[in-house]
């Protein structure tokens, strides 16, 4: 079958569980890019609607998740320094990954129920939730514990990698942080999943 290009407004409300009006309102604020038909009526491009739902955190479809491909990945940091330079690297190489950012522990928990990421890269010192409690959070909820997280922090010590594994991360590492090195493990994570086994890496 083959996956639809365009959409309707309807059809767009409907993959994001809103109101037709509600996508109109969009359009016209200039949130959704669209673009209107020889008879007027409104239509938005596949691509266009996939960058939006994920920007603003609303999970796709399995008709719009069908050939995406790209294991997703979640920055976490309340340093917008280091939030775009990950970001920016894991999305660009070539062997990239889907990537979002938040800014603090609030904004994590909702992107990590919408979004799914299959890593979380994890500060662990932020406004309000701490990286600690959104670890324990994601691993004590059956929807989300096989996410694999990855700390980071800019306080390491022997005791911090211990609590942090102990909530359930599989790395802690010492900031700052090389993007390339950060890399390079989360491709062993998923080269490891796609082997068939979910088994942690060892300590570095």
């Amino acid at each position: 079958m083959s996956r639809k290009t365009v959409f309707t407004t309807f059809e767009t409300a409907k993959l994001c569980h809103v109101s037709p009006l509600s996508i109109i309102n969009w359009v016209n604020a200039g949130r959704l890019p669209a673009f209107r038909t020889p008879g007027g009526h409104r239509r938005i491009r596949r691509e266009d609607l996939i960058r939006f739902m994920r920007e603003n955190g609303i999970p796709l479809s399995e008709e719009l998740r069908e050939g995406s491909g790209k294991p997703k990945v979640l920055v976490v940091d309340d340093e917008a320094s280091i939030r775009d330079v990950l970001a920016e690297h894991l999305s660009t190489r070539s062997v990239s990954y889907e990537v979002l950012t938040a800014a603090d522990g609030f904004e994590a928990g909702r992107l990590v129920a919408t979004f799914r990421p299959d890593v979380v890269l994890l500060d662990l010192r932020m406004p309000g939730l701490d990286g600690f409690q959104i670890c324990r959070t994601i691993k004590a909820d059956p929807e989300t514990q096989r996410t694999t997280v990855i700390a980071m922090t800019g306080f390491y010590s022997p005791e911090t990698e211990s609590r942090i594994l102990e909530c359930g991360a599989i790395r802690c590492f010492a900031k700052p942080v090389e993007p390339s090195a950060v890399s390079a493990f989360i491709d062993s994570v998923f080269e490891q999943q796609q082997g068939g086994g979910r088994r942690r890496p060892a300590r570095a």
